[in-house]
């Protein structure tokens, strides 16, 4: 069965209020307490609802034309200009949240490879312009205008609108095996590599993503307070990635390879996400272990 994007159709102040929240969702403020309930649930109505405002989110905020000839201007000059960043970061963030929209709301939780493509391409360009790597920002550049051009997106298009809706259980039950990797990495004695703090920043994201979205579908306090204690551990994961891949960079670090300590203003935020999350929810072992992503 088809599933209708556009409508009901979101209104602007909802759209510019998620907007504002993805903008935000990395703000770090260290006196936010962890909320009780850290695992909201969704009835079908609003997972259907969050993944329709993220696709809207997408289309309706976006000129592609405009945004080519920015990454033609970057691709020649080998450079982007402060505005020119401003404007780049605002395009990226809504791909990001589309992809987060798959992972969290369709059944699969997975990221559609075209739209991981270009995402990821956004990233790539985006450290490149951001290190000063001339060259590689110039092909960069060139890649990500390909892939955005009419036809190639159209493909990206039809692959996000091929959207099959998760279901409550099915939903909780991803969330768990989120909340289950971070237990696995907190187990295992806090060390990990450059590599896997990525993917355990990554579940971080889609959680605040998530929440994000239901708080323009769902508004409420609670949610609120959850997404700034989410926001806070991001922005403190954000910070110490791009400190990782500086490091790299320079020769200081192996990302894939060296391990290092989890801070404790990471790892103690961490570890009270996972208990309020296991206080509330009991499941059998098996469910909690599972990894659909």
């Amino acid at each position: 069965m088809s599933f209708n994007l556009d409508t009901p159709r979101a209104s602007d102040q909802q759209l510019a209020a998620l907007f504002h929240n993805i903008m935000v969702d990395d703000e770090v403020n260290l006196s936010v307490a962890c909320p009780t309930d850290v695992t909201p649930d969704c009835n079908q109505e609003e997972l259907n609802a969050c993944y329709r405002i993220s696709w809207q989110l997408l289309v309706r905020g976006i000129d592609l034309a405009d945004f080519r000839r920015m990454i033609a201007r970057i691709a020649v000059r080998r450079e982007a200009s402060p505005d020119e960043r401003i404007y780049y970061k605002e395009v990226r963030a809504r791909f990001k949240h589309m992809r987060f929209g798959c992972a969290n709301f369709d059944v699969r939780h997975r990221y559609p490879w075209q739209l991981h493509f270009i995402t990821s391409q956004m990233g790539f360009l985006q450290d490149a312009f951001k290190s000063g790597q001339k060259f590689k920002t110039c092909w960069m550049a060139a890649v990500l205008w390909i892939v955005l051009l009419p036809l190639p997106f159209k493909l990206v298009q039809r692959r996000i609108e091929n959207f099959l809706s998760s279901n409550p259980p099915k939903f909780r039950e991803f969330q768990c095996a989120e909340i289950a990797k971070l237990a696995k990495a907190l187990a295992s004695g806090e060390q990990v590599t450059g590599q896997q703090f990525h993917s355990l920043r990554k579940i971080i994201s889609r959680r605040t993503a998530f929440v994000d979205t239901l708080r323009i579908i769902r508004p409420s306090q609670q949610l609120n307070n959850l997404s700034a204690y989410l926001a806070t551990i991001n922005g403190l994961m954000g910070d110490m990635h791009d400190e990782l891949l500086l490091k790299e960079i320079r020769g200081e670090l192996d990302y894939h390879k060296d391990k290092f300590l989890l801070p404790d203003p990471i790892a103690v935020r961490l570890r009270k996400l996972i208990d309020a999350h296991l206080r509330k929810i009991s499941y059998p072992p098996h469910t909690i272990t599972s990894s659909p992503v």
